[in-house]
């Protein structure tokens, strides 16, 4: 009887246990944005990881060094392996449906040398950024050779003009963009044809104050031993849909360390306040080594010296903070690339020769819709989204932007004034400031007009009585 017992309560406990709830997955790093004040302040989760891969997990063998990858419209994730001299293109499923190792170049056989770079056009043709053999190669959609580009030739560039194309981007007009090794000038860019036709988007010179006084009262051997003063290069690039170039720069002192070209060559990148898109505020200051540009004018850059991805709006503001450097699933070793698909995030690990996948949660995938939303001017729809994201998040400045504008927009300004103080949006609550006088003193005019006049004529009226009493006493004091 004591052994049927027990084993029922086993039994029970056992159910009660498999119908209990899991708990969540938990996330190997903090979620946190910057307030306006630029304290740090802690968030929900936006992504999570969920799965990640590496060589010998394809059956293709380890990957080793790799440099790029690129996320095709398609959903093709094209792997640039660089050590191994590769392109290794994956399914959706993460199935490997082509190698490219070699290629018939004009009826030799020809293969990469430690490539950098990788772009695939929307018709399917690789651009790869040869970096050793100091070219860009150009395939089609089946790996067959189509051409090659070699290094620019003009009279503009010097005689020790030295070759090493690390990253490649085309437009839409088939012009060829290229962020080479060691040169200061900008982006180096291409016609359709491969012919050179100059430099776009130089970085200014960046310079020590103190070095520059040093430099005008050395002598001319001490100033050649000295750091010259030379424009920062470029270390990556990509696209938007309406053609800017997006570049990022490593170097930690750089003002603003991303930037978007337009086709003149000149920065109108957003910039919302005082900062721009610089990644860590009060910690180590990071240093972008990718970029990846979705839609609604949304970037990612990713920061080499924490691991991790920062993701803006086109107006500057920083929406999550996904990764870190670490040892489990969702951080780091040495992470070189950042693409993006289908609400998930790639993240190529050079090191560990290992691709990491973020699938988005309900947190994210409201700030992305809302997000997407408020870009395209439908304020009314992106606010009643920014209220879900206010229940997950009561810290999210943008949110409260949103819904101020909203309401701004709705003529609602005393409770638009409200939302845009919560979001330290200074020029908008000015706005909402001066269009709530407005209506005010529009509605209230009359009345005070009103008591106004009344106030006056209540004035004169007591006025004229006091006199004529005044005068009447003098009268009697006469007689």
């Amino acid at each position: 009887m004591i052994m049927k017992r027990s084993i029922l309560i086993l039994a029970a406990a056992m159910i009660i246990f498999g119908l209990s709830p899991k708990p969540a997955q938990a996330s190997p790093y903090e979620g946190y944005t910057y307030s306006y004040w630029e304290d740090d302040v802690k968030s929900p989760i936006a992504y999570l990881p969920s799965r990640m891969i590496t060589g010998q997990e394809l059956g293709i063998g380890p990957f080793t060094t790799p440099s790029d990858m690129f996320a095709a419209p398609d959903g093709k994730l094209y792997v640039l392996d660089s050590g191994n001299g590769r392109i290794v293109v994956l399914n959706r499923e993460w199935k490997v449906i082509d190698q490219i190792q070699g290629f018939d170049n004009n009826g030799k056989q020809d293969s990469f040398n430690k490539p950098e770079g990788i772009f695939v056009t929307a018709a399917g043709r690789v651009f790869v950024a040869d970096t050793e053999n100091r070219r860009v190669v150009v395939l089609d959609e089946n790996g067959k050779f189509i051409r090659e580009i070699g290094a620019p030739k003009s009279e503009v560039l010097s005689d020790n003009f030295e070759y090493f194309p690390r990253k490649v981007i085309v437009d839409k007009a088939g012009r060829i963009y290229v962020v080479a090794r060691g040169v200061f000038d900008g982006i180096i860019e291409f016609d359709n044809e491969g012919g050179f036709t100059g430099f776009i988007g130089t970085n200014k010179v960046q310079f020590d104050p103190v070095d520059l006084f040093w430099k005008t009262v050395s002598t001319k051997e001490q100033r050649e031993k000295m750091i010259r003063f030379v424009p920062i290069e470029f270390n990556n690039t990509d696209l938007d849909a309406d053609g800017f170039i997006y570049t990022t720069t490593a170097d930690k002192q750089t003002a603003v360390p991303v930037k978007r070209l337009n086709p003149s060559g000149i920065d109108v990148l957003r910039i919302n306040g005082e900062l721009g898109p610089i990644g860590d505020l009060s910690r180590e200051r990071s240093a972008f080594i990718d970029i990846d540009v979705s839609g609604n004018g949304v970037y990612r850059t990713l920061d080499s010296t924490r691991g991790r991805v920062f993701t803006y709006n086109e107006d500057g503001n920083l929406l999550y903070v996904v990764g870190q450097l670490g040892n489990q699933l969702g951080t780091f070793k040495t992470p070189i690339a950042i693409e993006s698909f289908d609400n998930r995030i790639f993240v190529l690990d050079q090191d560990l020769g290992m691709i990491t996948e973020f699938t988005v949660t309900k947190f994210g995938s409201l700030v992305n819709e809302a997000n997407g939303l408020y870009s395209i001017g439908k304020h009314d729809d992106a606010a009643k989204l920014w209220e879900q994201v206010l229940k997950l998040d009561a810290n999210f400045e943008m949110a409260y932007v949103g819904i101020g504008k909203s309401m701004l927009r709705q003529g609602e300004y005393k409770e638009a004034m409200k939302y845009l103080k919560l979001g330290n949006d200074r020029e908008y609550y000015s706005k909402a400031l001066t269009k709530f006088r407005r209506e005010y003193m529009r509605e209230y005019f009359g009345i005070y007009m009103t008591m106004v006049i009344i106030l006056i004529g209540a004035a004169i009226a007591v006025r004229r009585v006091l006199k004529v009493r005044k005068g009447g006493m003098k009268q009697n004091a006469v007689s």
